[in-house]
């Protein structure tokens, strides 16, 4: 989708509810009505966009089943559709069906909003409300540039008939620069009353000085990003969020979660509603192994009269004959039909971060091992689970587990690591790698679009490859899929713009390419 001046019409239309009386005489102004005085004296002429570009970050609505769910959370490999869609030949098996959903949501509902924030002058007028935007914008933009690459960001809003693309590393950098000044502006305005903000904020309750925490936890997700190919700007930027005065998401309460206020969960909606989602093997092998106390809360025992009462989960990338076949297995865990928020950041994740950052030697504040065991730590008490921490932490001996595909033996592998969950000081960097990422996989559930971007810059944790591959040899079973290729509407109305996207990917728009920042597992 170009984005031209037909799109700023169309967003300057969607903002007339909130401008429409500034150009009335008082005899065409509803005395009834709210003006825009009042809409302005509320914040509600800039704060009622909030909403949207909240809910936006993993999307709320069903749009997640083909923005997502079928996408990074599949490619992560923890839950996988029991459908054969296409007669096998999907997201799944290598060939791509659903890939344009995230662009055309980010680019009709988040960068729009920001872009008019801006021409309406409410960087200046509203400072605090626009540097919370351009942090929202960019918790939602780097989804989009980790599963495309080069990405419409720099040029957004021009009219020309050709939009360029900025290649990842400068839409990086952009968003370091973006965040120096959001943190910036709202350090100024955190000793604010909460109630500027609160009735926009689906998170923190208008809690500044939170959302600024939040912000340096993105930083240094981003910095750890590009850790393999930018190592020296990595350190940088890391090491600025860990040193930032307002601090990190260092405990659940900071947990970064949007409210899904009258929604229900769509993983749930997905799962349990539409029968169109399940535990992928994998999930199983890993948390079935280590006898994670998580699997219960991530996933409800299988029906099926084969495995009835186990966690059971299929095999990514395989032949299925008909949807009965595998739909009685592991679902959706039940808290995902009463939870009343959506995870995007939370202590967990930043732990680990910082375990990673104090492996590779940055000024992290503590060791690699303590941060790998709160993270832990944090992910356990995330679900009441904190009884089960010493003992998990201390267990040198369980490992991944086989797997056996009741219905099709085609399907059954041997485990794909002997990892064990234990810190062990002594171990080789590589192997203190796969720990923490192994960990933080499991606690970022069910986040599968950050766990496959994790995967695809570390390889861990050790993921099985597709036993059907229909990519017609783009995509490598062994290299597993790398990015997702552009929208075909670019061909259509950005031809120019998306062929200098191409140059810059470097490669084919194809899923077996590797983006800017990813250099491919091991030699950590």
């Amino acid at each position: 989708m170009a984005v031209n001046s037909n799109i700023l019409s169309v967003v300057f239309l969607s903002l007339t509810f909130v401008a429409c009386t500034s150009n009335f005489e008082d005899t065409n102004t509803n005395p009834y009505g709210v003006t825009d005085d009042d809409l302005a004296q509320d914040n509600l002429i800039v704060g009622g966009y909030f909403t949207q570009l909240q809910q936006y970050i993993y999307t709320i609505f069903s749009d997640l089943q083909v923005e997502q769910n079928l996408v990074g959370d599949a490619f992560a490999q923890y839950t996988v559709t029991p459908s054969p869609y296409m007669s096998n030949r999907n997201n799944l098996t290598y060939k791509f069906v659903w890939y344009s959903k995230r662009w055309d949501n980010n680019y009709s509902y988040v960068m729009p909003v920001v872009l008019n924030f801006k021409l309406l002058g409410f960087d200046q007028e509203y400072p605090n409300f626009y540097a919370w935007a351009a942090i929202l914008k960019i918790l939602s933009m780097h989804r989009v540039t980790d599963d495309y690459g080069p990405i419409i960001y720099s040029d957004y809003g021009t009219s020309s008939t050709t939009i360029n693309y900025d290649s990842q590393k400068t839409v990086y950098y952009s968003f370091f620069d973006e965040l120096d000044s959001a943190v910036t502006t709202l350090g100024s305005y955190s000793t604010q009353s909460t109630s500027v903000f609160k009735k926009f904020d689906l998170a923190y309750g208008g809690n500044v000085s939170k959302w600024i925490k939040a912000a340096n936890s993105l930083r240094l997700r981003l910095a750890m990003r590009i850790s393999k190919v930018d190592p020296e700007k990595a350190q940088i930027e890391a090491e600025k969020a860990v040193d930032q005065s307002y601090g990190l998401i260092e405990s659940n309460s900071d947990n970064l979660m949007i409210a899904l206020n009258s929604y229900v969960h769509p993983l749930w909606t997905i799962s349990n509603g539409w029968n169109e989602c399940r535990m992928c093997a994998t999930m199983g092998s890993i948390l079935g192994g280590y006898n994670d106390p998580r699997l219960s809360v991530y996933f409800t025992p299988a029906t099926d009269s084969l495995v009835a009462g186990k966690y059971t989960g299929i095999r990514q990338g395989i032949e299925i004959s008909s949807k009965s076949t595998y739909v009685n297995f592991s679902s959706i865990g039940s808290m995902y039909e009463t939870t009343k928020f959506v995870q995007i950041m939370t202590a967990s994740e930043v732990a680990f971060l910082r375990a990673e950052g104090a492996l590779r030697g940055w000024n992290m504040g503590g060791t690699a091992g303590e941060f790998y065991n709160q993270g832990i730590a944090f992910s356990l008490a995330q679900y009441s689970l904190s009884n089960n921490y010493n003992s998990y932490i201390n267990d040198s001996t369980s490992t991944f587990s086989d797997y056996t595909d009741p219905k099709n033996s085609a399907n059954n592998f041997t485990k794909s690591s002997s990892i064990t969950i234990k810190w062990d000081e002594n171990a080789v960097s590589e192997e203190k790698l796969e720990r923490i990422i192994t960990q933080k996989w499991i606690a970022l559930f069910p986040d599968g679009q950050e766990a496959w971007s994790e995967f695809r810059r570390t390889g861990y944790p050790k993921l099985l490859p597709v036993v059907v591959n229909y990519s017609g040899g783009t995509i490598s079973s062994t290299e597993f899929v790398r990015r997702v290729p552009y929208p075909d509407d670019e061909y259509l109305t950005n031809p120019y713009g998306i062929e200098g996207g191409l140059i810059l990917l470097g490669g084919a728009d194809t899923g077996g390419t590797r983006l800017w920042w990813d250099k491919g597992g091991g030699n950590f």
